[in-house]
């Protein structure tokens, strides 16, 4: 009997540790949700239903892809010892980028803010679209606390890269990733707005990223009400 109760708690124990174990990968879920996403998308714009198709991609990283864990990604660097995912031992955040499609204009200015107050807790990742002499034209803009890396398509090395982070959700994202490489929170960043003043655009900036350092409270114990709510108050 005591064998048999020695052997029931074996294999329990086991079972919990394999569990424990298993982490579900962001590419796992994403291929296993993307078609719905891209249906439900289509169909919303088909009604012209703009500002639901813009929402369903806050469901799909609610419902699907936050508590997921980063694929080993790899990618060239141009400032920093950072080649791959696999290299973070930090928060991190990563926003996507490309020289053909223009951030927001209050944009670099914040994040370079961001980055000076808080880059000695969070990493800071820019990846590029790009190839390396154009990264290295447009790296000037960040500040130094801001690591600088980048995908080359043209040189058909890192296809996986491209297709989880670019071609599955678009450009112009943030990647919220913890320590662990568990991703917290993935959103689009703010764009470019007709007769917005550069103030609105640099509050916009400031708001969305204030709510991206706050997914990593987690890990840093970050107050939001410790963090500033438009660049007047920085």
């Amino acid at each position: 009997m005591a064998k048999k109760l020695l052997f029931i708690l074996l294999v329990s124990f086991f079972n919990l540790s394999a569990q424990e174990t298993h982490k579900t990968l962001f590419s796992e879920a994403l291929t296993l949700n993307l078609d719905a996403y891209n249906t439900k998308v289509d169909n919303a714009l088909e009604r012209g239903e703009l500002s639901y198709a813009k929402s369903l991609l806050d469901t799909l990283v609610k419902d699907h892809l936050q508590g997921t864990y980063i694929d080993a990604l790899k990618f060239e660097s141009l400032n920093t010892f950072l080649t791959s995912t696999e290299d973070i031992e930090r928060p991190t955040l990563i926003l996507t980028y490309a020289s053909w499609c223009i951030p927001s204009e209050g944009e670099i200015p914040v994040l370079n803010k961001m980055a000076e107050r808080y880059g000695d807790m969070i990493d800071f990742v820019v990846l590029f679209w790009d190839d390396k002499s154009t990264v290295k034209k447009l790296s000037k803009q960040f500040d130094k606390k801001i690591q600088v890396v980048y995908v080359d398509e043209t040189q058909n090395k890192h296809m996986r890269t491209v297709n989880l982070l670019k071609h599955s959700l678009g450009l112009s994202l943030s990647f919220v990733i913890a320590s662990n490489g568990e991703i917290l929170d993935l959103k689009r960043r703010p764009a470019n707005k007709l007769n917005a003043s550069i103030n609105q655009t640099l509050n916009e900036n400031m708001r969305f990223l204030v709510r991206q350092i706050a997914a990593i409270n987690i890990d840093l114990n970050i107050n939001l009400k410790d963090l500033p709510e438009s660049l007047a108050t920085f």
